[in-house]
């Protein structure tokens, strides 16, 4: 987690595990092990068939600014092992700093224990929603210790490596994007009253940008029920990854990130880079960006 108040880098490298394709063209999971007979044979075979798996290597970095017009960061990140996730708090200093860092310390204990935590018959995602649910309680129980806290939140994405397959969990407005043979495409859909718009055909995704209440979140962390969005995706060789803070897409068009994210190949200066430009745009808000490579290894 950081919460600096100048720009902070931080390259990460971490052994991941390939993953098999999405969807219709899914993995087998209940036969990718083999079979023993032994359920808890199985268990062990399966798990160490996620280590022969390891195969990819993902190489991150995240930095973080406290933009030009905010007294503090409320922005929270994490890139290490297995995991990367931003969280953007909600609610006013300094609870929305307290909501982001509770929800990346409930993810941050997945890093180490991944491949123990997601048992090879669940998705990833499991575990993410579980880390987030336990987030979503603490912060609940803060906000009913002192109803000063009412409002209190804080959106997050995450994405969580484990065997074969690789989960994304997403809820509020900061954002995933994909790059996958040059071509860029956002993973997630902003939880956002403009968003709703956008959706109902009432404005352009053009005119959203501008709208003066384009800040307003519809789902976030915040103690009460959730059902945070989620996804099953393949880690392929040559992807590159974008998590970021709306402190980035609101200010920095998709098609400038794209731009970036082809011509910088050194992860850290891509970060750096995107973050240098939302400082250009006038960075009204926090910004946080991590940028992260499947490479082969």
């Amino acid at each position: 987690m950081s919460r600096p108040s100048k720009s902070n880098t931080l390259p990460v490298q971490s052994t991941l595990s390939g993953l098999a394709r999405a969807g219709a063209a899914g993995h087998d999971r209940g036969t990718s092990a083999g079979r023993t007979g032994d359920p808890y044979l199985e268990t062990r075979v399966a798990h160490f068939g996620r280590l022969l798996y390891m195969a990819v290597t993902l190489n991150a970095a995240m930095v973080t600014d406290l933009g030009l017009s905010r007294a503090n960061n409320e922005d929270a990140g994490h890139a290490a092992d297995r995991l990367i996730a931003v969280a953007d708090g909600i609610g006013g200093m300094p609870y929305g700093e307290v909501a982001s860092g509770v929800v990346i310390d409930s993810l941050a204990a997945l890093d180490l224990t991944a491949l123990e935590k997601v048992p090879p018959e669940q998705p990833p995602t499991d575990a993410l929603i579980l880390a987030i649910e336990t987030a979503n309680q603490t912060i609940g129980e803060m906000v009913r210790n002192d109803p000063g806290r009412v409002g209190m939140g804080t959106t997050v994405t995450a994405l969580l490596l484990a065997g074969d397959e690789i989960g994304l969990v997403h809820v509020g407005d900061s954002r995933a994007y994909l790059l996958h043979d040059g071509e860029l495409r956002q993973l997630t859909r902003d939880d956002t009253f403009v968003q709703g718009l956008v959706d109902e055909g009432v404005i352009t995704a053009e005119e959203a940008r501008r709208h003066p209440r384009r800040s307003l979140v519809t789902r976030a962390v915040q103690g009460q029920p959730l059902q945070p969005a989620c996804a099953l995706l393949p880690a392929r060789p040559g992807d590159r990854y974008l998590l970021c803070s709306d402190g980035l897409s609101d200010v920095v068009e998709d098609g400038v990130i794209a731009d970036v994210l082809r011509v910088y190949r050194e992860v850290a200066r891509c970060a750096q880079n995107l973050v240098d430009l939302a400082l250009a745009a006038g960075a009204p808000d926090n910004v946080t960006v991590i940028v992260a490579d499947t490479v082969e290894t």
